[in-house]
């Protein structure tokens, strides 16, 4: 995974600078070490923070043949961007790390940096300046600029700034520029009159002491000459904060075997990794993981996976023009989506298995902000052949017609290669009181992702807590029912008079269960059952097989009685009796087992019996089945609490298909 971005690093790079119109080189490795050795200033821009939203410049510079310095103001230009490299500060009150400095400005507080962080930072000037690095000289000159008594501001008067109290040069420049709103950065140009960025011993400082030293050590953990795991260049300087420097946190995940490219054997080392590799990873993370599009707001290789956002790493073929072909086709994409960015990211994993330099790709579902961190969960090497294989039968599947099935597929939950439809299958409703977002849930949707990814069927505990996540989110839609007091979303689809398109209920909820549950089983992920109930009464014929997934006399009943229940609580509906506090309760929230259905049933006979119910034909032959079935089956039935109550619950979504009003 660390390889393929830092491939996507290098590609970018290359793409970003093109030093040449002709085809990338097939070694670009080689290409990004010289350019980063003889033009360090190509390469800055993307290792450190962006000057292109700063507005104005302040640059102090020695006037020529004169004691004092000159403060002069400009606005940002192309030209001198890359000449003001700026780098944070590794902490809120740690001193600047050169003399390029991001000045701001609160009505409260005033202008910033502070007093006392500009005197830390003269501090750390004075200490570089004593020292014997290769930048020493440099520093040495910035020192004793700042250090002239007089400057002259942007007004044309002389400022004294010790006379005016205040401590350091830089103090007041950054205080007498005034109350400024703009995002100002405030330079030093050297005797030379060169900007830090046009310096090569300040870029050496900044790449050595500063990017790869504050930004990939430690604490007291220093680098060590060693190899470096991830491009395997030998006895060069390794550095123990690498991965994190770079704004790639992993530090929570389990490592071993989980990060393809990784030598295991480091692992313990906490990836550590040479300055180039960090760079290039700092590179993917904080340019090529850019936002983009029309709107800024679509991050490059993310999209829903399971139902929650991942990051996407593409590995792809060696040769750099199929790897540009992939990378073109995704850009173009995402910067043609003028409006539906969940469109363009769900479209996104189509585009990449059509593609050609494809190997195989990692979904890492995580947090990117300041870092990718938070890593909840990894599926790796799905090859490309796979989601084409996922693809076209998505597109068979979408012909499925059966009775149990929902008579139109709502958009949210149709099949695709993001398996977006998790979102909405183990949705739980109830508002805040549903726990939506459990780490069980989200471990069990990858789970059964990695298992459709990686044509691998479900391991009987994945398939216990699938069922067992079936349950739990059935109790929340059934105590929606309850609480709502009414039967309606039980027996029928929701179905919008007002235009605003079909919307889920209970008995879509669980009709949309058994199309995915016949899906699954139709991929070989879960065992398909071998033999299946079949019923005496024609009408209810259609409804068995292998879609219902009804095996057994146990299931067959759960399921007619289901049926026969739904007829309750329509009859009780259209009497206008409160069946929130009458047939809704006997289903207990749906915590019944087997055991506990005859004498549900005994109860549904009654109420019929009162309501005169039984003269309906139909339901006097749907009671002659259950009752056969009670009779073979005898007394307790065996059925677990989990399928007891998914059977009942798809029963009650069909009764007003098999029990249809008969014509008075």
């Amino acid at each position: 995974m660390l390889e393929a971005m830092r491939i996507q690093a290098l590609d970018y790079l290359y793409n970003q600078l093109k030093m040449s119109e002709s085809d990338p080189p097939d070694d670009l490795e080689k290409w990004y070490l010289k350019v980063k050795a003889e033009f360090p200033k190509k390469i800055f821009p993307f290792l450190v923070e962006s000057s292109t939203q700063t507005d104005l410049v302040y640059i102090i510079q020695k006037e020529k043949n004169e004691n004092y310095a000159n403060l002069m103001v400009e606005d940002m230009r192309s030209e001198i961007e890359f000449a003001l490299p700026f780098v944070k500060p590794t902490g809120s009150q740690s001193p600047q790390v050169g003399p390029v400095i991001k000045r701001s400005y609160d009505t409260k507080k005033g202008a910033g940096p502070s007093s006392k962080i500009l005197n830390t930072t003269i501090k750390k000037f004075k200490e570089i300046k004593e020292s014997n690095a290769p930048w020493s000289s440099y520093f040495k000159d910035i020192d004793s600029i700042l250090h002239l008594e007089n400057i002259k501001l942007t007004d044309g008067s002389l400022c004294n700034w010790k006379s005016k109290g205040y401590n350091s040069m830089l103090e007041c420049v950054v205080n007498e520029i005034g109350p400024k709103k703009e995002k100002i950065i405030v330079t030093v140009k050297d005797s030379s009159e060169r900007l830090p960025g046009d310096v090569t011993s300040y870029l050496d400082y900044l790449m050595t002491d500063i990017l790869a030293g504050d930004r990939y050590l430690t604490g007291k953990i220093h680098a060590v000459r060693s190899n470096c795991p991830l491009c395997g260049k030998q006895d060069t300087m390794i550095f123990p904060n690498a991965l994190k420097g770079a704004g790639i946190n992993l530090t929570n995940v389990d490592r071993s075997g989980r990060f393809p490219g990784m030598d295991i054997a480091n692992a313990w080392k906490s990836f550590s990794l040479c300055a180039d590799c960090a760079d290039l990873l700092y590179i993917y993370k904080n340019h090529r993981l850019k936002k983009g599009g029309p709107k800024n707001d679509t991050r490059p290789f993310t999209a829903p996976i399971a139902g929650e956002t991942a990051l996407i790493v593409p590995y792809c073929t060696n040769d750099p023009k199929s790897r540009f072909e992939i990378w073109e086709q995704t850009e173009q994409y995402i910067n043609n989506a003028q409006d539906d960015v969940e469109y363009a990211e769900d479209m996104l994993l189509e585009i990449l298995s059509e593609s050609q330099g494809l190997l195989n790709l990692t979904f890492v579902w995580c947090t990117i902000g300041q870092s990718i961190e938070n890593v909840s969960g990894i599926i790796t090497d799905v090859p490309p052949s796979r989601l084409r294989t996922l693809s076209e039968f998505n597109d068979n599947a979408k012909k499925w017609k059966h009775p149990v099935f929902p008579e139109k597929l709502l958009d949210n939950l149709k099949a695709d290669l993001n398996l977006s439809a998790f979102r909405s299958l183990f949705y739980r409703p109830g508002g805040k009181k549903a726990p939506n977002a459990t780490r069980r849930l989200a471990e069990l949707k990858r789970l059964i992702a990695a298992s459709v990814y990686h044509d691998r069927c479900f391991s009987s505990k994945s398939q216990n807590r699938l069922w067992g996540e079936i349950l739990i989110t059935g109790q929340w839609w059934y105590l929606d029912v309850i609480e709502r007091g009414e039967a309606y979303g039980l027996l029928n689809q929701g179905k919008s008079n007002k235009g605003k398109g079909d919307y889920l209920t209970t008995a879509g909820w669980i009709r949309h269960w058994a199309w995915w549950l016949y899906y699954f089983k139709q991929l070989g992920v879960m065992e398909m059952e071998k033999e299946f109930y079949e019923p005496e009464w024609d009408v209810l014929k259609p409804y068995f097989g292998p879609e219902s997934g009804i095996n057994t006399s146990e299931k067959a009943y759960s399921f007619l009685l289901g049926v026969l229940y739904g007829k309750l609580l329509e009859i009780q509906g259209s009497r206008g009796v409160n069946v929130g506090a009458n047939a809704l309760t006997w289903l207990k929230r749906l915590r019944l087992r087997g055991s506990d259905l005859p004498e549900l049933y005994t109860k549904i006979r009654e109420k019929l019996l009162a309501y005169e119910a039984e003269k309906s034909s139909a339901i006097r032959l749907l009671i002659g089945e259950i009752g056969k079935l009670g009779i073979s089956l005898g007394d307790p039935i065996e059925l677990s609490q989990t399928q007891t109550n998914y059977y009942l619950l798809l029963g009650q979504s069909m009764t007003k298909k098999i029990l249809k009003k008969e014509e008075k």
